[in-house]
C-alpha cells in the first residue's frame, strides 16, 4: 500500500506526508535526520515539522539542548478527521441557509420576469398548482390552490413545502419522489396525505416535475384532492 498517496488524501501535501512518514520510521531524531532521511532541506523540514505539530501528528523532547522530534500515533489523523467532520456538520445549517438566500437573490434578480410567465399561465389553471424552488421553499401557489389548503400566497411564500406535511405520508413515498426529481424526472402519486390550514388531513394525487429557467431549476406541483385522510 502507498501510505503517503493515504495520508496526502487526507488533505496534507506530498511533502508533508514523507517527512510524517520519515519521523514515523525513526522513531526519535533531530531535524538534521528527518531532513537528510527525505532529501529536503533542513529549513523545509522544520517548517513542515511545525504544521503537523500543530495538528498534533509529531511532538519533540528536549535533552541536553538538543530538541528530538517524535511522530504520535497515527490514530491522531482519524481524531483530526472526526473534529473536522463535527464542525462540519455544524456549519452545515448556516451554509445551506447562505446558499438558499444567494439562490433566491439570483432567481429575484435574474428570472423574476419569465417566472411570472409561468405562474400568470397556473393561474388561470382549475387545479391547484405550487411551485417552488430547488429547496423546497414556495415562490407561489395559485387560487385554487388557496382554495384547497385554506391558506393564501402571503402567508405560504418563503416557507417550505414541509409546512403541509401531515406525518401520515409513508418515508418511502418521499424516498421515490427525490429519486425521480433529483434525475429530473416527473414524480407521480395518489398516496400522499397533506395537512391544510385548519387541520384537515386529505389524500391527494399530484404531479410533481421540474423546469429551468435562468440556468435556476424549480418544482411545479399540479395536485388535486382525493379525500378526507383523518
Amino acid at each position: 500500500m502507498q501510505y503517503q498517496k493515504v495520508i496526502e488524501q487526507l488533505g496534507y501535501s506530498s511533502r508533508e506526508a514523507k517527512v510524517y512518514l520519515a519521523s514515523l520510521r525513526l522513531g526519535e531524531a533531530h531535524i538534521s535526520d528527518i531532513a537528510e532521511k527525505v532529501h529536503m532541506p533542513r529549513t523545509s523540514v522544520q517548517a513542515i515539522m511545525d504544521r503537523l505539530h500543530e495538528d498534533g501528528l509529531v511532538n519533540f523532547y528536549v535533552m541536553r539542548r538538543y530538541k528530538y522530534w517524535v511522530a504520535e500515533n497515527p490514530q491522531h489523523i482519524l481524531f483530526n478527521l472526526q473534529k473536522k467532520e463535527e464542525a462540519l456538520l455544524e456549519a452545515i445549517p448556516a451554509l445551506s441557509e447562505i446558499r438558499k438566500m444567494a439562490r433566491r437573490k439570483a432567481f429575484k434578480e435574474n428570472s423574476e420576469e419569465v417566472f411570472s410567465r409561468i405562474s400568470n399561465c397556473l393561474a388561470n389553471s382549475v387545479q391547484p398548482a405550487l411551485v417552488t424552488d430547488d429547496d423546497c421553499g414556495i415562490l407561489y401557489v395559485n387560487h385554487a390552490w388557496e382554495e384547497l389548503y385554506g391558506y393564501v400566497l402571503s402567508e405560504v411564500k418563503g416557507r417550505e413545502t414541509n409546512l403541509l406535511s401531515s406525518g401520515k405520508t409513508e418515508p418511502a413515498v418521499y424516498k421515490e419522489m427525490w429519486k425521480c426529481l433529483n434525475k429530473r424526472h416527473m414524480f407521480q402519486s395518489d398516496v400522499i396525505v397533506d395537512k391544510k390550514k385548519d387541520g384537515t388531513l386529505f389524500s391527494l394525487k399530484t404531479t410533481i416535475f421540474s423546469i429551468k429557467l435562468c440556468e435556476t431549476y424549480f418544482f411545479v406541483q399540479i395536485l388535486e384532492e382525493v379525500e378526507d385522510a383523518t
